[in-house]
């Protein structure tokens, strides 16, 4: 290219990024969805940044406790942001797709009047830039003004010990300000790349069928993801369990892209096959299932959030029963305890009651242990392995006394460790080498990830009674008069499966308040999607709305014809995300009855059933905006 060429090219660039501008007044109808999308996801993203800021200001003067439990709270508005960050991702990509596709016989004349593929592309990131700038703004207000009531909520929940305080925005704005701009330049890149291809001659063309086979890289995005589904299912039987559910955590997500990657296909297909039955009793519905296979780009836009909210958020829920149904296996499987104690007064007076055979008061300790603060659990050996069956899997708890240290399967998996390796404990001040000993098994509510012998030297200065004591009853002895004896001295008292239980249905509770407060912004952002995409969609159908009005559709069978449509692929998205569901809960179930075979099986029923009616009402959103749409439309002259 000559020096001259390059001194004509440069100034093009850089008018058609200021002209951006201008052909954004233009184009404004369906960039402002696209605006609206993104601005969803931003304030997704900054109320999931502002939650984990306020965690980070609430740890100084707490107790141990309510530190660890502000610790998991932690990690779960983490995944929130992970999960919001790739809906905005996933969405926004999807809509700025959509409206550069209903621009191409715009671009077809850009390209007719010698505008270069990267002009092109040029002019449609200077317009992304603009809305993000508009998206952003927008959405890191509304993750504003929505953290206060959002914090309040959860505290009277009883998801937060505390009242959170708002955090300093600066940090979060900065972080959502910077996925704002990426996700809207990442989706104009997508859409700009797929734009920089449109030929002159689409210009001259009244019509533009649309593409439903996918590109040779969509077909192996869709390939990959459904190898990755059967080595899954392969693996399946000897999949430890910890991976097995980090896999179930990760597993939909992958298979939510391979299914879009193919969505012109795959969803079209299931939509047709889904209005099959109806099709040939109502023209509308005939219509509208001919329009649902045809319009690969809407019907892929409308089943997408659709299909990412039914398989994440039912794929979690059904990891966080899957956990419990674990967790609860285990506790039963270990507990020896006919009777448990909580809130007991003075709890070693318990032990010389009659009837009482062995009584194991539980106790923890905070201590420094891997660069932070950690708590223990102090056991008697002997009273642990007789209410709580305390017994090794590696090593021997024969070696667990003085200067030594246990840990659970988990952990070693987790953080490693041997048998035999030292590491160093700070209690009350002093520094204590402790040395590995034994590898026990996992029982969350019984026991903790770390556990200490009660003679381990300076422990007993910082060792607190937790209030719960795990009592074995004399051989013989009435266990009912028991309970009636320890009761009397004021603490309550429960069998051991009630005990089991009632911890077991609290955290099940808990799980499922936290999954609400989670993915709800997210189901809202999903309707907003849906709704968007069927907007954009309409206003491109004028023309052929109005055909339909010319040969004779009355206003109702038009209206009629949308509602079919988003049915029709409504259903699709539903078998969709329900098998994507279903595959990941059988790969839980797998790996919890390998590593538990007593471990209950519960169906979150309620939650599923109301991630289905989330969904139903999305589309149902989707649907009602597409019919309203269409209220006015009149037969031409």
């Amino acid at each position: 290219m000559s020096e001259r060429q390059r001194a004509t090219v440069g100034p093009s660039i850089v008018s058609l990024a200021a002209h951006s501008l201008k052909t954004l007044r233009q184009s404004w109808p369906p960039y402002a969805g696209a605006a609206v999308a993104l601005a969803g996801g931003i304030a997704l993203i900054t109320l999931a940044t502002n939650m984990l800021g306020a965690l980070g200001t609430a740890t100084e003067g707490l107790d141990p406790q309510t530190r660890t439990q502000i610790d998991d709270l932690g990690s779960l508005f983490g995944i929130m942001a992970g999960i919001s960050l790739f809906l905005a991702l996933f969405v926004v990509s999807s809509t700025f797709g959509f409206v550069v596709a209903t621009r191409r016989r715009e671009l077809g004349l850009l390209r007719l009047l010698g505008a270069t593929p990267r002009q092109v592309r040029t002019l449609l990131l200077g317009e992304a830039l603009a809305v993000a700038a508009v998206g952003t703004a927008a959405g890191c207000l509304l993750g504003t003004a929505v953290t206060v009531p959002v914090l309040h909520v959860l505290h009277r929940a009883g998801v937060t010990p505390v009242l959170l305080a708002m955090p300093s925005q600066s940090t979060g704005w900065a972080i959502a300000a910077s996925c704002g701009v990426g996700v809207a330049l990442v989706g104009a890149w997508r859409a700009g790349v797929r734009a920089g291809r449109t030929q002159p001659v689409e210009a001259l063309r009244e019509a533009v069928l649309e593409r439903r086979h996918p590109s040779v890289v969509q077909a192996l995005v869709g390939l990959t993801a459904a190898g990755a589904l059967l080595a899954t299912a392969v693996l399946a039987p000897q999949m430890p369990l910890l991976f097995a559910l980090l896999v179930g955590m990760f597993l939909p997500i992958v298979a939510v892209i391979g299914a879009n990657a193919v969505g012109g296909l795959l969803y079209t297909e299931l939509a047709a096959y889904a209005g099959a039955t109806v099709a040939g009793r109502d023209p509308a519905a005939h219509l509208a299932r001919d329009l649902a296979r045809t319009s690969s780009r809407m019907t892929a836009a409308v089943a997408a959030p659709v299909v990412a909210i039914m398989a994440v958020a039912g794929s979690m829920v059904l990891a966080v029963g899957a956990t419990a149904d674990w967790s609860e296996g285990a506790d039963r499987a270990a507990l020896r305890s006919e009777l448990v104690v909580e809130q007991a007064e003075r709890p070693e007076r318990i032990q010389d009651l009659p009837g009482v055979g062995v009584s194991d008061v539980r106790r923890t300790a905070q201590v420094g242990f891997g660069g932070g603060p950690e708590d223990v659990e102090v056991v008697d050996v002997a009273s642990a392995a007789a209410t709580r069956s305390l017994k090794a899997t590696q090593g021997s708890l024969d070696d667990l006394h003085g200067r030594a240290m246990a840990v659970t399967a988990s952990y070693v998996t987790d953080l490693g460790g041997r048998i035999g390796q030292t590491r160093r404990m700070r209690i009350d001040g002093r520094v204590v080498k402790v040395r590995l000993v034994a590898v026990v098994p996992d029982a969350p509510n019984l026991w903790s990830d770390i556990i200490v012998p009660d003679d381990l030297r300076r422990i007993d200065r910082v060792a607190r009674d937790t209030g719960t004591v795990f009592v074995r009853t004399d051989a013989g002895a009435d266990v009912a008069g028991t309970a009636r004896s320890i009761r009397e001295t004021g603490a309550e008292v429960s069998t051991g499966e009630e005990w089991v239980g009632a911890v077991s249905a609290e955290a099940r509770e808990m799980n499922t308040v936290v999954l609400w407060v989670m993915l709800g912004p997210a189901g809202v952002y999903a309707a907003i999607a849906a709704v968007n995409a069927v907007l954009i969609g309409a206003s491109q159908r004028r023309r052929q709305t109005a055909t339909a009005r010319l040969v004779g559709a009355t206003p109702a069978q038009v209206r009629r014809t949308a509602l079919w449509e988003t049915a029709f692929t409504g259903a699709g998205a539903l078998l969709v995300g329900g098998a994507v569901t279903a595959f990941t809960g059988w790969l839980m179930r797998q790996a919890v009855v390998r590593d538990v075979p007593g471990a209950p099986l519960t169906f979150p029923w309620q939650a599923l059933s109301g991630i289905t009616a989330a969904c139903l009402v999305v589309l149902l959103a989707a649907a009602v905006a597409g019919a309203y749409t269409l209220r006015g439309e009149e037969a031409p002259e």
